[in-house]
């Protein structure tokens, strides 16, 4: 049996909860911020949490483009990530500058949106087009921030 507590470390290559916790769905979000500029980057620790209304969320590990897109703008869509997708997802976690567009960087086409002036990916069979309802800022178990969770503002 192995025994860990994340706090003191684990001694392993990589991390075990990204082992442990799996099948994990991926949430590939799109997002734009307020001068129009398109972003796409895959979530792994996303999931679906309520049924009416439909609620979904991702956690971010930092304040990234995304976060700061949706906290702007209030809209992001999430896209299905299938197996021919895969390629172009795993494209889509590259750290690019803030502003490139991660779509045409992965050889995805936009698709316009009809409920949020997000794009789409065209090529996912099924796409959410969401509003954010709240943003919640995670802390530690004493109630202090956390250094990888912070909002920078």
């Amino acid at each position: 049996m192995y025994f860990y507590q994340p706090s003191q470390g684990h001694g392993l290559p990589h991390d075990p909860l990204n082992a442990i916790v799996g099948p994990r769905p991926i949430g590939w979000i799109a997002s734009q911020d307020t001068a129009g500029r398109d972003n796409l980057a895959p979530y792994s620790f996303f999931n679906c949490f309520n049924y009416h209304p439909p609620i979904i969320g991702f956690a971010s590990t930092g304040w990234k483009d995304s976060v700061r897109n949706i906290m702007e703008t209030g809209e992001f869509v999430w896209n299905l990530t299938t197996r021919e997708l895969a390629s172009a997802m795993n494209e889509t976690s590259a750290s690019l500058p803030h502003g490139e567009d991660e779509f045409f960087a992965a050889g995805l086409t936009k698709a316009e949106s009809r409920l949020v002036k997000v794009p789409r990916v065209a090529q996912s069979p099924v796409n959410f087009e969401c509003r954010l309802s709240q943003s919640i800022q995670l802390t530690t178990a004493q109630g202090g921030s956390h250094r990888n969770l912070a909002d920078p503002r």
